[in-house]
């Protein structure tokens, strides 16, 4: 544990005196900003607003705006309330990582598609933002179908008669259709096909807990950037009796026998198995960000649709590699490992949360230079705590960040600007 080296001093969480066993929690001076930190061993948690919030101005920091003026904390679009709904809906759905992944990237596609569109037509975002995640969560979420369509309908009917309220029902029309876009292409994008096979026998192949197992075959969904899943494949990990396997293993192995609290509770944080999931809490990071750099909803709308759609394919990329090579788990291996987490029904190599988190971080790493690769450790940590947790080994992280890096790029180089996209029909 240790402090931050610029101009930082202890903050007090409640009362009495600071236990020197936990966290320590500073807020330092970065230039004209504040962030607050929480430091952890080698590890660095940033939980303040991040980024100065406008005209120089620190964030957190109150203005002097006049009453009613837009707050970063607010975040008063239609890109930001919508990924908010949709989390709600994704925690209350419980419909496990890769299917809330998949609901996040369509949304913001719809959303970011719908924004263009309507600048196109001269219209404002609001609206379209809206009914393009109207019609991509009623897609998703048939069952709570009626509360999303009276979610938009009380929305426009609680703005002022006349001008507003035409205009905004108005680009609502033109985020439907952008949403029925968006539809039509997730109908066909091979996401969850059945799976008929068995595992492959072997000492070097992992073992499923039950069956089937957990999306064998989504390395065949359509991509929205790649050509395919092997575009990005990882080379074969080591074998199992190669001399990088062996240090690997004892790696995990020398973790369980000594993990401390610490990494018992990085590994718990970024086990993510419920709630809104991994996509829920990174879309959660990326509109605190949003906020607090003060963008607008084509500004937002485009970050969050490169950053869920790499996630997407990321996944794609490592289940692909998955189910290439069949890696068993650490525990399979070394029955004496203790995990800290529940083990995922799928196979070790790549890791996931080294494919998807490092897309994401990435991806948001690039939005926000001024953020000094923030974004980037924390993917690192979510990666780390697969260790941590006794289920993946290092190479398993470093191909997955590998990964994630490779998507990300693709991603920021293929998403036009100023106009809508749709992944092609391959």
């Amino acid at each position: 544990m240790h402090r931050t080296d610029v101009d930082a001093a202890p903050v007090r969480i409640g009362g009495g005196a600071m236990n020197p066993s936990l966290c320590e929690v500073s807020r330092a001076r970065l230039g004209r900003c504040r962030r607050t930190l929480v430091v952890c061993g080698s590890f660095c948690i940033v939980a303040g607003a991040g980024a100065c919030a406008g005209k120089g101005r620190p964030a957190g920091v109150e203005s002097a705006e006049p009453a009613g003026a837009s707050a970063s904390w607010a975040m008063p679009t239609a890109t930001m309330r919508w990924n908010e709904y949709a989390c709600e809906l994704i925690a209350r759905n419980q419909v496990g990582q890769q299917r809330s992944a998949r609901v996040l990237a369509y949304l913001n596609l719809a959303i970011n598609n719908a924004i263009r569109a309507a600048a196109q037509q001269g219209r404002k975002p609001d609206g379209a933002a809206a009914g393009a995640a109207a019609t991509v969560l009623a897609y998703a979420y048939p069952n709570n179908a009626s509360a999303i369509e009276a979610r938009l309908a009380g929305e426009t009917a609680a703005l002022g008669a006349g001008a507003t309220r035409d205009e905004f029902s108005s680009a609502v029309q033109v985020g439907q259709t952008a949403g029925a876009d968006v539809v039509a292409v997730a109908k066909t994008d091979r996401f969850d096909l059945a799976w008929t096979g068995t595992v492959p026998p072997g000492r070097d192949k992992w073992v499923s807990s039950s069956q089937p197992p957990i999306f064998p075959r989504l390395g065949e969904m359509r991509p929205f950037f790649l050509n395919s899943a092997a575009e990005f494949r990882p080379p074969p990990p080591p074998s199992l009796d190669s001399p990088e396997f062996k240090a690997a293993l004892a790696e995990v192995r020398s973790i369980s026998d000594h993990r401390t609290t610490e990494q018992l509770r990085i590994a718990q944080f970024w086990e993510q198995t419920s709630g809104s999931y991994s996509a829920g809490v990174w879309n959660d990071v990326a509109r605190k960000a949003i906020a607090a750099h003060r963008l607008g909803d084509a500004d937002a709308a485009r970050v969050l649709a490169q950053a869920h759609m790499a996630v997407i394919d990321a996944f794609i990329v490592c289940h692909d590699g998955k189910y290439t090579y069949w890696l068993p788990r650490p525990a399979q291996v070394d029955p004496e490992i203790r995990l800290a987490i529940g083990l995922p029904n799928h196979p070790s190599y790549p890791g996931n949360h080294g494919c998807v988190s490092t897309a994401f971080g990435t991806v948001l790493d690039a939005a926000f230079p001024d953020e000094n690769g923030r974004y980037a450790a924390m993917a690192r940590q979510a990666a780390e705590s697969r260790i941590y947790a006794g289920i993946h080994y290092r190479f398993d992280n470093d191909a997955g960040m590998d990964i994630g890096r490779k998507v990300a790029a693709r991603a920021l180089a293929v998403l036009p600007p100023d106009k809508p996209y749709l992944p092609a029909q391959k």
